[in-house]
């Protein structure tokens, strides 16, 4: 029993229920209130809490590594501002500059009622600040232009001192980007801070509290009339939810597009009721114009400028998947502030485009297979992944990414069979950081194929480090993805060869194996499984070793004929009674 328990360390129980415990690293023990972090696995049977202990772990691990890459950040906020590159900033790391700003000045939104000589005066002067701001005033937009450069001088941005003719001022001159999209964000930042700074302090004279909430200024806020909310209050306090349950990597990742576009379109100030469906209808339109990669291509521009310029370059425009991603992410913003009664009153069904993609994209023929293939092969010594990874992808159906990130541990063994184990495990049951999977079905145990297996695949895998990638030539992209370079090394090589078809793309490699599944009579439930598209019951079926022999027997049945893999690899004998 001890030998067992000692393959689930911090595995305990506590008043009856399994606890997960593990001690904190030294580099994060200031983050955290005790020197370990513990969770409970809800379930009082042993079995049950061995078999919810790698998920919980990987939970913790995850935790640990949010964690590092939030300092991981902030280096880089204080790289950025030496610099005086505020453009490479994110929005997060605006915000956090401008927490600093706001809690600096906690004695503006709590002034001193005694000091006040009439207080119908005074409030009369917060009326009209807040009636200057909300009107974005050509006095208020100097003030708040003002600060924002103090700020940055304060926080250490390079600065001079501003000069009127020959005269030098007390105002400090940062020297950044005041063109940049991360200026333009403190500003309007700063804008909806001193706009909350002036209901705080009415609402601290009165005793009223009708300041809404606001994840920065005024997260603690009462629920005022949905008619108060601006777009502006929606889409901070959405972002800062969604920061907390699932970073701000992946938040900006998949919304950060979609903010700026309502931030140009609407506007933060924008009243949250008089969001009406032409309005959403407008927004769609304009993310519809917009040019793909167009962040990265027009990176100085707003993004109506960036429309401009790519009408003259004849630039694409976002996919229509790509649009349509971004109306979902729109739908889920508004049904939350619906929700969480911010006065959302719009629709947004129907919305969705209805045009589908550009291309229908399809399997390789066996004539276009073994042309791929012939060329690659030399590549198996000097680069290896630019054969094996498409080979896997032939004859596992697998993702680029699931086989790109694999690793020596990742080739293992199930009664006799040679297998892929597809998980974001190690074999401690420990979550490795850099793997990433599209869902929970993607993680999966696939037998090799007799072809690869033919070709030499174990061979590979044995002249590789051991507890390494397979595929160490691969670099991360900066959002972290393995593939994302082999993908564009791929399409460049189908062009080379001359299979320039738009249909057939890396991803072909899958629907080929789906088309080769189906002609082989394979199950759909069976072909599923193999190509992770199980649903949840379909993937806890196959999920386990047991159906290892099940799917190896299916597998046999795949074939490309009359193309084969083994086929282009010549046998060292011959090669050498070749090259004599």
């Amino acid at each position: 029993m001890d030998d067992e328990m000692a393959r689930y360390p911090g595995l305990t129980p506590r008043e009856g229920t399994w606890t997960v415990r593990k001690s904190v690293p030294a580099d994060l023990k200031h983050l955290y209130p005790s020197n370990t972090v513990r969770k409970t696995l809800a379930t009082k049977d042993l079995r049950e809490a061995k078999r919810r202990y790698p998920f919980k772990l990987a939970e913790i691990e995850e935790d640990f590594q949010r964690k590092r890459e939030e300092l991981h950040a902030r280096s880089l906020v204080e790289a950025a501002l030496a610099t005086g590159c505020i453009e490479n900033l994110g929005r997060s790391a605006l915000e956090g500059i401008v927490r600093g700003w706001w809690d600096a000045r906690a004695d503006y939104r709590r002034p001193d009622a005694d000091l006040v000589d009439d207080l119908d005066d005074f409030l009369g002067e917060l009326e009209r600040d807040l009636a200057a701001i909300k009107t974005r005033e050509d006095d208020v937009g100097d003030v708040v232009a003002r600060m924002v450069d103090r700020l940055l001088s304060e926080r250490g941005v390079p600065s001079k001192p501003y000069r009127i003719g020959t005269v030098r001022t007390q105002t400090m001159y940062p020297a950044v980007n005041r063109d940049s999209i991360a200026y333009a964000t403190l500003k309007s930042l700063i804008s909806d801070g001193l706009r909350f700074e002036a209901m705080l302090a009415r609402d601290h004279l009165t005793g009223q509290q009708t300041a809404p909430p606001h994840p920065i200024f005024n997260p603690d806020g009462s629920q005022p009339p949905a008619g108060i909310y601006c777009v502006g209050d929606l889409v901070g306090a959405f972002r800062a939810e969604r920061e907390k349950l699932h970073g701000t990597e992946s938040t900006a990742r998949k919304y950060g597009l979609l903010f700026r576009v309502i931030e140009e379109c609407w506007g933060n100030q924008l009243p949250v009721r008089d969001v009406t469906r032409q309005r959403c209808v407008d927004l769609v339109t304009f993310l519809e114009s917009l040019p793909a990669n167009g962040t990265k291509k027009f990176p100085k521009l707003t993004l109506a400028q960036s429309i401009a310029a790519s009408t003259k370059g004849n630039h694409k425009r976002l996919a229509p998947n790509t649009v349509a991603s971004y109306v979902q992410n729109l739908s889920a913003l508004l049904r939350w502030g619906k929700l969480h009664g911010y006065g959302v009153t719009v629709s947004t069904e129907g919305l969705k485009p209805k045009g589908g993609a550009e291309v229908e994209r399809r399997g390789m023929t066996a004539a276009e297979l073994a042309l791929i293939f012939n060329v690659l092969a030399p590549h198996r010594q000097e680069a290896p992944h630019k054969f094996w990874v498409p080979a896997l992808a032939a004859y596992t159906g697998a993702r680029a990414e699931e086989l790109c990130q694999l690793r020596t541990e990742d080739v293992i063994e199930v009664d006799g069979i040679k297998c892929l184990n597809l998980t974001r495990f190690d074999a401690s049951g420990r979550a490795v950081k850099e793997k990433r999977f599209k869902n929970r079905t993607s993680e999966r145990i696939v037998p090799i194929h007799d072809e690869l297996l033919a070709s030499g695949f174990l061979e590979f895998v044995e002249s590789v480090a051991r507890d390494q990638r397979l595929f160490p030539a691969l670099q991360p992209s900066s959002k972290g993805n393995y593939s994302h370079n082999l993908s564009k090394w791929f399409g460049r090589f189908m062009d080379s060869v001359g299979l320039s078809d738009p249909a057939l793309v890396f991803h072909s490699f899958r629907h080929g194996f789906r088309d080769a599944c189906r002609m082989a009579d394979i199950a759909e439930e069976t072909a599923h499984a193999l190509g992770g598209w199980a649903t949840v019951n379909q993937g806890q079926r196959y999920g386990n070793r047991g159906a290892v022999p099940l799917l190896h027997r299916a597998l046999k049945r795949v074939s490309y004929a009359p193309f084969s893999l083994r086929s282009v690899i010549v046998a060292p004998a011959q090669r050498r009674q070749d090259v004599g």
